[in-house]
This record gives structure tokens, sequence and C-alpha cells, in this order.
């Protein structure tokens, strides 16, 4: 079975793949403002937890890739976003922080850079 890698998707049909990404942070996005709304403990909140630490997870590794095509600088930008993210969002599981507005901010801009 063939699969396309993600830098061959991007090389292929960039607006595609840039629509797909948009689409994933309106998902967490939304269900970050569930989760503000709900609160912390709630079954909403520990979903938007797992979720958006599975796609900032997800865009760590294919940034820390051989193969990832962006510019070296922006790369180490993006990183160092995804490792505050997935702290702030561990120190909001264990109960550290009941703020999430700034996950919420954070993944509002770099939704928004993707445009």
């Amino acid at each position: 079975m063939y699969m396309i890698s993600y830098g061959e998707m991007m090389e292929n049909d960039p607006e595609a793949v840039r629509s797909s990404e948009r689409r994933a942070f309106d998902i967490v996005i939304d269900l970050l403002e569930e989760a503000a709304r709900q609160g912390r403990g709630s079954p909403e909140g520990e979903l938007a937890i797992t979720r958006v630490m599975e796609l900032w997870q997800f865009l760590i590794d294919d940034l820390i890739s051989p193969d990832n095509a962006l510019p070296e600088e922006l790369r180490g930008s993006l990183i160092s976003i995804g490792g505050w993210i997935l702290q702030e969002a561990q120190r909001v599981r264990y109960g550290e922080s009941e703020d999430i507005s700034g996950l919420i901010s954070v993944n509002k801009l770099v939704r928004d850079g993707l445009k």
C-alpha cells in the first residue's frame, strides 16, 4: 500500500493541506472554548486538553523531521510554541492552572497564520 508523505502532499496541493491544518486548529479551538465554559475538570475539558496535546505532538514530530521544508527559523519558533502549549496543557491537566485562555489565544494566532 502506498502512503503519501506530508511533504509530498504539500508539494502536490499546499492549499488543501493548509485547509486541513486550519480545520484541525478550528476543532481544537472549539473544544478549548467549550472546556472554558464547562470547566477544567469536565469531560469537555479533558477532551480539549487531550486533543490539543495530540495536535501539537503531531506538529512537533513533523517540524523536527529532516524532510520538513519550512525555513529552520520558523520551524524552531513553532517547536518552541508547541513546547509551551504542551507544558501549559499539562499544567491544566494536573490542576496547576485553571486558565486555558492562553491556549485558546495561541492556537488562534497559529491558525490565523495559516491563511
